[in-house]
């Protein structure tokens, strides 16, 4: 397993870079993916800023494994990578060998996942073409780890950080960013697209009772 002393961002997101992604994603799902650039900031946030990358990671909405990759290469003990989408990860397993690491990968809409985690990483939909696909995801990862990892666009920030607030978390961290998606869709004028998003560090206020 790589050693994360010994990977530099650069180097990650390098590595990040070569993995394969959808070339006809599905709109409905919000396909977007990851950036190498966001997907090895939000990595190293978690891994070296905050330790939060050593125990067991599951990143939701996982699809072609960037980021559950990427926890993988940052030294994370066991690493699970959910997604309803079988062609995506067909290609999540492509790239787990390409990487050299260890990720299980699980079929499933994360309303039918269940288990326990110590740090959940993802890229969920934005909430723009199914309305609050975003907050159904945030819901899931509060359920199943302390401490998690998303992104999502600047201007859904104000909202996020009230319904952040009424799920008894805390929004312990922000980073803004501008996040490249490459043109996959036919409505997409330019060769890359710039989106500003935001990188959330959220964690539990109090003892979750047992």
């Amino acid at each position: 397993m790589a050693d994360k002393k010994h990977l530099s961002k650069r180097q990650l997101e390098i590595l990040l870079g070569k993995l394969k992604i959808l070339d006809k994603p599905n709109l409905k799902l919000e396909q977007y993916p990851v950036s190498a650039e966001a997907a090895s900031e939000l990595l190293y946030m978690a891994g070296f800023e905050h330790d939060d990358l050593s125990g067991r990671i599951i990143d939701l909405g996982t699809g072609t494994g960037r980021l559950a990759i990427g926890a993988a290469l940052m030294g994370a003990r066991e690493t699970v990578g959910v997604d309803m989408d079988e062609r995506a990860l067909a290609l999540a397993k492509e790239n787990v060998e390409m990487a050299g690491v260890i990720v299980e990968w699980v079929h499933s809409d994360i309303e039918k996942f269940n288990g326990r985690f110590d740090t959940v990483i993802m890229n969920p939909p934005y909430g723009t073409r199914t309305s609050h696909a975003d907050t159904r995801f945030l819901e899931k990862a509060f359920l199943l780890a302390p401490v998690a990892y998303s992104i999502h666009k600047s201007a859904t920030r104000d909202f996020l950080l009230q319904f952040v607030k009424r799920s008894d978390r805390k929004v312990d961290q922000v980073r803004s960013m501008r996040m490249e998606i490459p043109h996959l869709f036919e409505f997409h004028q330019k060769k890359q697209k710039r989106v500003e998003v935001d990188l959330y560090r959220i964690i539990r206020t109090r003892s979750r009772s047992v």
